[in-house]
């Protein structure tokens, strides 16, 4: 565990009961229920701060699984510093929302009780990770990997529930899968939009009010970059006029955006029969990245 993260070991009780939900604060006590319960688990993992697109999540959980468990945990391995610092963290809200959606247990742990000072693992794809490399985010995807290698160890679900917001982070996550053997089914979703086009999502929370309204940018740019390739722009031409639309818009700094095959990450070619366009921008100093994906032909 980064030495930064490391400090007075929290020991929260390690199972609080409320009334119709059961909150896990303890890896130990996490363990025990999945142990019991995972065969018949549903599990939706969340950074907290949970909101609609959180809701439908356990909503689908809830329909398909006996029990549904909710995880609520700011991954520190996933985070540069700052932002790991700023990440909003609303535990007793989360609670009750994933109470209202459907949810049996929430498990809430500490860093400190996830990542011990032992703690020094880590799970490379190296060849997805290649074709990802343009992102240069190869720290935060291996961050993303170590904690739902834990949350599925821990809580032994049949079937995750993620959104499709980010591609990457869920064919990563798939790929470990697949090649651990992990007996864990993935259950991808919608992502889940705010009237004016803009994922949901629980960095939206930090966004001032100029920020919030300038962020709309980023779903015209990608909805742009899509009517531009069905009407059979070269991809490189609506790359061109997604960046215009983003550069007009004066909080906005676009990071990386790609046009690719949704399957392989290579770039869309003659044989591509679907596109995934992936854009992510800084919104004054908040990075949201959001996609959509359709068939070229």
């Amino acid at each position: 565990m980064p030495k930064r993260f490391r400090g007075k070991r929290i020991n929260p009780p390690p199972i609080v009961k409320t009334k119709k939900i059961t909150v896990i604060r303890a890896v130990s006590a996490m363990q025990r229920w999945g142990g019991k319960n995972g065969a018949a688990c549903g599990l939706v993992p969340t950074l907290g701060a949970l909101h609609e697109g959180h809701v439908s999540l356990i909503k689908k959980a809830r329909a398909e699984n006996k029990t549904v468990a909710v995880s609520v945990f700011v991954n520190p391995l996933q985070f540069r510093e700052k932002q790991y610092l700023l990440y909003p963290r609303t535990l007793a809200a989360d609670v009750e929302i994933a109470k209202n959606a459907g949810a049996d247990v929430v498990f809430a742990p500490s860093a400190e009780q996830m990542y011990p000072a032992e703690f020094d693992g880590e799970i490379v794809v190296p060849s997805l990770f290649g074709r990802l490399k343009p992102q240069k985010l190869e720290w935060h995807y291996k961050g993303v990997l170590a904690v739902v290698m834990k949350l599925f160890n821990l809580a032994r679900p049949r079937n995750a529930y993620f959104g499709l917001k980010d591609p990457h982070q869920l064919a990563l996550i798939e790929k470990m899968v697949a090649d651990f053997n992990i007996p864990v089914r993935i259950r991808k979703c919608p992502t889940v939009r705010e009237g004016d086009g803009l994922a949901r999502s629980s960095r939206n929370a930090l966004l001032t009010p100029e920020e919030r309204r300038a962020a709309p940018v980023i779903y015209r740019a990608l909805v742009a970059g899509k009517r531009e390739l069905k009407q059979g722009a070269a991809p490189a031409k609506a790359l061109a006029g997604m960046r215009k639309i983003i550069a007009a818009e004066k909080l906005a700094r676009p990071e990386h955006i790609e046009i690719v095959d949704p399957l392989t990450f290579a770039p869309v070619g003659g044989k591509s029969h679907e596109a995934l366009i992936y854009a992510a921008v800084w919104i004054g100093e908040k990075r949201l990245a959001d996609n959509v994906r359709f068939r070229m032909k």
